[in-house]
């Protein structure tokens, strides 16, 4: 069981070039971190491939569940994205309403949405297979 030094593989010993230290402009440079998905809590330069993942399914059961359970009253939206609000215990959902509404009808929408969290929350955890479902908190974007 004993290794022989010719067995061994050598480990060259390099500096590797860095070029997040480096001055010249990256990809994501001006951006708000705050609506990157690449950046999570504790790693910066690892895509969170997962909460992408988990935002793209939310996303795709919403735009189904949202115009049925909107159908009852008076508005229509559509989804525009789903984002982790801060981790993916957490989602913003930011929806636009189909016909262009003013600020106050936007506010009346989203509380049309609100009173209905609780039903559109137990849809997407039909549609998505986590033990634990996600938060959501919905925003109304105007036109």
């Amino acid at each position: 069981m004993g290794l022989s030094l010719a067995s061994m593989k050598h480990r060259k010993n390099t500096i590797k070039h860095n070029p997040a230290l480096s001055g010249s402009p990256q990809p994501g440079d001006g951006e708000d971190p705050l609506y990157d998905l690449r950046k999570t809590h504790g790693s910066t330069s690892k895509f969170d491939r997962k909460a992408a993942q988990l935002c793209s399914q939310v996303r795709h059961a919403l735009e189904f569940i949202i115009p049925d359970v909107l159908r009852d009253s008076d508005w229509d939206a559509m989804v525009l994205d789903v984002r982790p609000a801060p981790n993916t215990g957490h989602l913003l959902v930011l929806l636009q309403a189909i016909d262009g509404l003013h600020e106050e009808d936007c506010l009346r929408l989203e509380a049309a949405v609100f009173k209905k969290a609780g039903l559109i929350r137990t849809a997407v955890a039909g549609s998505t297979q986590r033990r634990k479902v996600p938060t959501l908190t919905f925003r109304v974007v105007p036109r």
